[in-house]
């Protein structure tokens, strides 16, 4: 056991991978509520030297999962590393991802940053084919 925690410390605090590193957003636009109310939920992917963090804010969503980063043929695969400490699981104590579980995959097509989908879903209708979701803010 403590072995596993050292390993998932290790990961967490693994360096982005060069080029990589920044702060991307989604915001994902579920349309309006039938009173009117927008369902916005933004996604804030963090890479840095300290590791990777993936926030999610808005309509009914609250959540921060502990993340990696890897590099890939295709680009940089994200994976679920943890919940926050203490919790085993998202705020109504539900596991949805299992730590090492793909996430989504970002990459560069010209100028574009693409995402394409996998274990992670912020919307039921989201293709799984690259789009431009997520955008490099910093």
């Amino acid at each position: 056991m403590l072995a596993s925690l050292l390993a998932a410390a290790a990961i967490a605090a693994a360096p982005a991978p060069s080029g990589w590193d920044g702060l991307y957003t989604y915001t994902h636009d579920g349309g309006r509520t039938a009173g009117g109310s927008p369902i916005l939920v933004t996604w804030r992917l963090t890479l840095t030297q300290d590791g990777c963090e993936l926030h999610g804010e808005g309509f009914q969503t609250l959540e921060t999962l502990a993340c990696s980063a890897h590099p890939t043929a295709e680009g940089l695969e994200v994976r679920f590393l943890r919940y926050p400490s203490p919790a085993d699981g998202n705020r109504f104590g539900v596991q949805v991802y299992k730590s090492g579980q793909p996430l989504f995959v970002l990459s560069r097509s010209g100028r574009r940053l693409l995402t394409r989908w996998t274990g992670f879903t912020p919307d039921e209708g989201a293709t799984r084919t690259p789009a431009p979701f997520f955008r490099k803010v910093r």
